[in-house]
């Protein structure tokens, strides 16, 4: 992305770890923010982060109404114009869930994450679809990681909404009318965040393997950001263009590298999917 054209960027979930670094890095590039937050607390803490005072003529802090359907379809409604206006879509909304085997987890916790993770989402872009402008390129970025593609023990209701999720923006990158719209899924590797603290203070339920990686790979976490923000940017970009629909790992696939080779890859083969096997 050429950071001196200044873009409309939206960001759903922004007080969360991603959220912040990303809002943090494209107000120093002089970008227009919306910042989406689902809690009043969540508003003064993002206000305190990102030195409001100081970018508050770039920067507009919004209240999503997420709690049940109807709510949240009143909220895209009443920011009709925002997403109308918005060059760059990022929603890094989700929650853990609850940390135990399968068989143990309570139903209505189960249902919960679900609602959050994965059915927020599929009602937010049903109706986002009525009202944007389907002439107008806009990125829509969605993060997963977490056990979609691999067995993390006692993860499986975060790991089951997240593998859902990706394979919606497969779906939603084929079924959407507008070829000017995009969307793609990164994986954004381990981020010391509020759920890997919850991972660590819960670790009696952890394997010791998965206890092991995240310490291992805590220290990774800045770098993870920056290669999140940098990949984001390789998507918005001429060279990144034409990617669409694709799971892409920001930590280990880098493909902000713009070798034509793996750009061609990305567009054409099912490497960077579910099935992540070329045929």
């Amino acid at each position: 992305m050429d950071s001196k054209k200044k873009i409309n960027i939206t960001i759903l979930g922004s007080s969360g770890k991603i959220g912040l670094s990303l809002a943090n890095k494209y107000l120093q590039e002089d970008h227009y923010l919306n910042l989406f937050y689902r809690k009043e607390i969540n508003r003064v803490f993002i206000k305190k982060k990102l030195n409001y005072l100081k970018y508050k003529n770039k920067l507009k802090l919004l209240k999503l109404n997420s709690s049940n359907e109807s709510s949240l379809i009143k909220c895209v409604k009443k920011n009709k114009k925002i997403f109308r206006n918005t060059d760059l879509l990022i929603i890094t909304i989700a929650e853990q869930g609850q940390i135990n085997n399968f068989f143990k987890i309570n139903s209505k916790s189960f249902n919960k994450t679900f609602y959050v993770n994965f059915m927020l989402y599929v009602i937010f872009f049903r109706n986002l679809s009525k009202i944007i402008n389907k002439n107008k390129k806009m990125l829509i970025i969605l993060f997963s990681g977490g056990g979609s593609t691999s067995f993390r023990e006692n993860f499986s209701i975060y790991s089951l909404t997240k593998l859902c999720l990706v394979k919606l923006t497969e779906i939603m990158s084929k079924e959407i009318k507008s070829k000017k719209i995009r969307f793609n899924i990164l994986s954004p590797g381990i981020i010391y965040s509020k759920m890997i603290k919850q991972s660590l203070k819960a670790k009696s339920k952890i394997s010791k393997k998965e206890l092991i990686k995240i310490k291992r790979d805590i220290k990774f976490s800045e770098i993870n950001l920056h290669n999140i923000f940098k990949t984001i940017n390789f998507l918005n970009s001429k060279k990144g263009e034409k990617i669409n629909g694709k799971f892409i790992s920001s930590a280990w696939d880098k493909i902000n590298i713009k070798n034509n080779k793996i750009i061609k890859k990305l567009v054409n083969s099912d490497v960077y999917t579910l099935r992540r096997k070329e045929f």
